[in-house]
């Protein structure tokens, strides 16, 4: 699998499973949700900043998603 599409499902899977909208995580990474839809598409790799405060919002470790993204390469 490219790693583009395994860090699209990884971000799309743990933001459905804390149940919250594109938007919403936008907001709380001070991003825009068509960024975060670009991701969850697979059209844009996050930068290791915006990784950073993706694993903040989810309360986890960057090697923790890090780690879910390369379970599925």
């Amino acid at each position: 699998m490219p790693i583009n599409i395994a860090m699209a499902e990884t971000l799309k899977e743990m933001r459905k499973k804390k149940g919250v909208s594109q938007e919403k995580l936008a907001e709380a990474i001070d991003s825009h949700q068509v960024y975060i839809s670009e991701i969850e598409n697979g059209k844009k790799i996050p930068s290791l900043l915006v990784l950073h405060k993706i694993s903040i919002f989810f309360g986890i470790q960057m090697s923790e998603f890090i780690a879910a993204l390369e379970a599925k390469l």
